[in-house]
């Protein structure tokens, strides 16, 4: 790992752990926001470390270009990302907030497959659930057939 002064704006890095490479466009304390293709991450400092250059490396050379969206990360939640969530009796306006960011924190580390439990119930909170999901710009695809265990109550979904 490359010591915290060390690492300046532009510099391409990934956080411990992980294989995802970004570019940091900017520092405050003791985090850098770093640029990943669809969206900006705040991470501790001590938890990244300077890579080559994607170019270099031979990946994309296409630019980053982040989102407005800016994520605040911090190792544990890496390591305990879970790609299936429960959200029986949330309200709607809660259960599509938290699928957002859940999706957000899948999409970083590379989740393709996702499940959604939601149960069956009357059906309101399925309902807008895939609704949502439909029109989110992270989701490839929403698996609404029931060949899955779980049923009416499950919900699958692939993500970029």
């Amino acid at each position: 790992m490359e010591a915290q002064g060390e690492l300046h704006q532009g510099d391409s890095v990934k956080m411990h752990g992980q294989e995802c490479i970004g570019e940091i466009v900017r520092f405050s304390d003791r985090y850098a926001t770093v640029a990943f293709k669809s969206m900006e991450v705040n991470i501790p400092l001590r938890q990244l470390a300077k890579v080559r250059p994607a170019t270099e490396a031979g990946l994309s050379t296409r630019p980053i270009k982040p989102t407005t969206r800016i994520l605040n990360l911090a190792a544990d939640a890496f390591s305990s990302f879970n790609p299936e969530i429960d959200l029986h009796g949330m309200p709607v306006s809660g259960a599509l907030s938290t699928i957002d960011s859940w999706i957000d924190k899948a999409s970083l580390l590379g989740h393709k497959q996702l499940k959604i439990i939601h149960g069956k119930g009357a059906g309101i909170l399925r309902h807008a659930i895939r609704t949502y999901l439909q029109s989110h710009s992270q989701v490839k695809r929403v698996i609404d057939k029931h060949p899955y265990p779980g049923g009416e109550g499950v919900t699958w979904l692939e993500v970029d």
